[in-house]
């Protein structure tokens, strides 16, 4: 196709009518008319005036095609693109890229010298480690995507694109290991991701929602993290990785239940604190989610099981209470809840004292004027420290944990071990992109044993585990 500039110009003045921080500078190129568009603040003004401005203005003459001649003039910038359409021109300017129309050339020369503010290279603020490499990701896609470069030196490291978001033109990568991620996997999430249609894609978490499989589900189907090391390591297992532009978190599937009591430093230390670790983090989830509701249960249904001497302190503690077992468990958590929302919605310095104050006051007074009991808020305090002992699903346990209460106030303990029940058949009937999300313990894949809720040598992990579908299962040898 041939560019019409006076055509285009009107265009792109209509389009970009209202517009302010859209530029456009006119000026010659060897006597033929061209102009620039760009957005001011999305590009470096020292290259653009030094690279791109003034070598284009020194043209002599320029013949056809001309790509070849521009390219060679501004050999110093980036490589240029060249588009056939004015549609895909004015997405490119709206994504911060600088723009070439010259009259009656072949098509559209895009040069690609965004220079955006963005946040520098950090240690996330969820997932600290003692030990291990201290970089997180940024919301700068690009920046992202030389992270996982930087530790993946490979040829077989593919990356496919998208844009989606109607208004935001959001870019989204898919990144893989070639010979070893499966295919049918890699093809089903660019299905899925094909099919978004939405006006603005915001966070990765909006992406999230559109690949699970189990759309109405309480539990996470979608791994991520916001540290490098962690995304490698998945990968090389055979999972796909998703970046978002503009957020830091990156996506990674297929995802198990048993990924969540995993972390980086357990790789870097020896198995056996690993191993330990890894049972306290079960045993601070199932404390999380049961306690408070056992607790209720016993008072309500079954106190003959609580001893002797402890079940006296508790009438002591409860006996000028007015609320029920139940109605005061529900209080004291929806309490709880209100003191987390406020210490994470206000300054940081001023929320960790409102959260200080108010547990301690609120709960020191409630108690004195007989409102609550201690050991109500004293189970709801271990609960909630235990929430956070797996703080990826924390949004998760803290659901569960009212149900279960509500459970253990309506029907005893009966009522909690058939829900447990329940949820545990659940978890085990559920499928992700071909990898059951209770593996390895259901079904039993004792290969994979080495790296659940047991943590082996690294020297003995010499495939790669089974739960996961892959092209390549060897390891190391």
């Amino acid at each position: 196709m041939e560019v019409s500039l006076e055509k285009d110009l009107k265009k792109l003045d209509r389009v970009f009518k209202d517009s302010l921080d859209v530029f456009k500078l006119e000026f010659s190129i060897a006597q033929k008319s061209a102009a620039i568009f760009f957005i001011d603040g999305f590009i470096d003004k020292r290259i653009f005036e030094d690279h791109i401005i003034k070598p284009l203005k020194n043209v002599l003459s320029l013949e056809k095609p001309y790509y070849e001649q521009i390219a060679k003039t501004t050999i110093y910038t980036k490589q240029i693109i060249k588009l056939e359409s004015l549609k895909k021109a004015i997405e490119n300017i709206t994504a911060g890229e600088i723009v070439l129309f010259i009259d009656k050339a072949e098509g559209y020369f895009v040069f690609s010298e965004r220079y955006l503010p963005m946040r520098a290279i950090q240690e996330p603020p969820v997932n600290n480690v003692l030990r291990g490499p201290r970089e997180g990701f940024s919301e700068e896609i690009k920046t992202n995507l030389s992270l996982i470069r930087k530790r993946l030196y490979s040829k077989d490291l593919k990356i496919k694109m998208f844009t989606k978001g109607k208004q935001s033109n959001t870019k989204i990568a898919v990144i893989y290991i070639n010979n070893i991620a499966k295919k049918e996997i890699v093809n089903k999430i660019c299905r899925k991701l094909d099919n978004i249609n939405i006006d603005g894609i915001i966070e990765s978490s909006y992406v999230a929602r559109y690949l699970e499989e189990n759309k109405n589900s309480l539990f996470t189907q979608v791994g991520n993290s916001e540290k490098p090391d962690v995304i490698v390591g998945k990968m090389l297992e055979g999972r796909v990785a998703i970046i978002v532009d503009g957020s830091p978190s990156v996506l990674t599937l297929p995802f198990i239940f048993f990924e969540h009591l995993q972390t980086a430093e357990d790789y870097y230390r020896k198995s056996i604190r690993s191993t330990m670790l890894r049972t306290i983090r079960v045993l601070a989830m199932l404390i999380a989610i049961l306690l408070p509701g056992c607790f209720v249960a016993m008072l309500e249904f079954q106190y003959n099981l609580i001893p002797l001497q402890f079940l006296k302190a508790i009438i002591n503690s409860s006996i000028q209470t007015p609320l029920t077992p139940t109605l005061e468990m529900l209080v004291v958590l929806i309490i709880f809840e209100i003191l987390l929302e406020t210490s994470i919605r206000m300054p940081r310095y001023i929320g960790m004292a409102v959260s200080v104050v108010g547990a301690i006051v609120l709960g020191d007074t409630a108690v004195s004027a007989g409102l609550l009991a201690s050991p109500t808020i004293f189970v709801i305090a271990i609960s909630t420290v235990c929430v956070y002992c797996v703080p990826d699903e924390a949004d998760t346990v803290s659901v569960l944990r009212l149900i279960f209460v509500c459970i253990g106030g309506a029907l005893g303990l009966y009522g909690i071990v058939i829900a447990f029940i329940a949820m545990l058949s659940y978890l085990v009937s559920m499928e992700n992109y071909g990898s059951a999300y209770f593996a390895p313990y259901a079904p039993s894949i004792p290969h994979d044993w080495q790296d659940g809720l047991t943590k082996n040598s690294i020297l003995k992990m010499k495939q790669r585990p089974y739960c996961i579908s892959t092209t390549n299962r060897t390891r190391q040898k």
